[in-house]
């Protein structure tokens, strides 16, 4: 169950990761890809984008270690996973925001922000979150409700990076175009 939960989870991040092409620039790579600052996290009291004090902390959203393996290209994907002494029901009952901010240096930037609000999976929630302002993180928070009075909460966020030129765009359009060509002929 659990790694059906996880997997899902990751899957949601990745279907959020931006699909927009960047223009090449003086971008550093660590605008591109996500810095490898550690990010703190916070469920906040109210709703984003302005939300209230913190009930809860969270554990830094980070990169992910491990081998890389599979495409050079794929998008990194930050996370951070946490237990609180909260009940799902307990977090759904009044508003409630997950924040991830920029750094422990530099609290005051959010970089990504989601009201706590959903489909209910079971006794899991999803949660979008959204970029704040140009900071380019977005991703999903995945809370699960473990029965006994906690909550497991798995923040997941990845950086807007540049995936694809406007010319592999072009070329991805046209193979649509003959898509459709072949599928009125027959």
């Amino acid at each position: 169950m659990k790694r059906t939960t996880i997997g899902a989870a990751f899957a949601f991040a990745v279907a959020l990761a931006p699909t927009g092409a960047l223009a090449q620039d003086d971008t550093s790579d660590d605008e591109i890809m996500g810095s490898m600052t550690p990010h703190p996290s916070h469920i906040h009291v109210g709703l984003c984008p302005t939300p209230g004090d913190v009930i809860a902390p969270l554990s830094d959203v980070s990169a992910i270690g491990g081998d890389l393996v599979g495409a050079a290209s794929s998008i990194d994907v930050e996370a951070g996973i946490t237990t609180v002494e909260l009940a799902v029901a307990d977090i759904l009952a009044a508003d409630h925001a997950i924040v991830v901010h920029r750094s422990a240096d530099d609290m005051g930037t959010y970089i990504a922000c989601g009201d706590i609000g959903g489909h209910l999976i079971g006794d899991s929630v999803t949660v979008g979150l959204g970029a704040v302002g140009d900071s380019g993180y977005s991703g999903i928070a995945w809370l699960t409700d473990d029965g006994e009075g906690t909550t497991e909460v798995r923040v997941f966020i990845t950086h807007s990076g540049a995936i694809a030129t406007d010319d592999d765009m072009s070329d991805d359009e046209s193979m649509d175009d003959d898509m459709g060509d072949d599928e009125s002929d027959g």
